[in-house]
């Protein structure tokens, strides 16, 4: 014998299981969009519409820096403090190191802006330029460096290894 009463199951019964079901599939639901709406906005670029818009002036620029035949290696090491730092080289179409340039840019995390750093590169020798970076945890960072206001329109992306 049963300790429990028994019961019949009735449409009433049913139809209260199915509404308690599917209201606490919905209400989880509800509180995982809320949650995920409100941490993470979705897109890369602050003004996505305007980025569109301008789209045909960066390819311009693309093709101006193809024709100038800069080539750009960047790296990543980390210090006895802690601190990362970002080395750029920078060479001309002949090999030649290209000296003199204003470069800046920005280290972003891949998956979360808040913990992005603005870079400012300074040049320590013929063609190779570095910026220090604090409080930058290990993992893979993508770096945008570009020149700012030069003759010559130049633009580095790399993913990189920050160990």
């Amino acid at each position: 014998m049963s300790k429990w009463p028994e019961r019949k199951l009735t449409g009433r019964g049913v139809l209260l299981w199915l509404v308690a079901f599917f209201g606490i599939v919905i209400g989880i639901n509800v509180v995982f969009i809320t949650v995920s709406a409100s941490t993470f906005r979705g897109e890369d670029e602050q003004k996505p519409y305007l980025q569109g818009v301008e789209y045909n002036q960066i390819l311009k620029r693309r093709a101006a820096q193809a024709a100038a035949g800069w080539q750009a290696s960047l790296s990543a090491i980390r210090l006895d403090s802690g601190d990362v730092r970002i080395l750029l080289s920078l060479r001309g179409r002949d090999g030649a190191p290209v000296n003199g340039e204003r470069l800046a840019g920005e280290l972003r995390h891949p998956a979360d802006e808040n913990r992005d750093h603005a870079l400012k590169l300074a040049e320590v020798g013929p063609g190779r330029y570095q910026v220090d970076v604090h409080e930058v945890a290990p993992g893979d960072w993508d770096v945008i460096v570009a020149a700012r206001g030069g003759k010559t329109p130049f633009e580095a992306m790399s993913r990189l290894w920050v160990p």
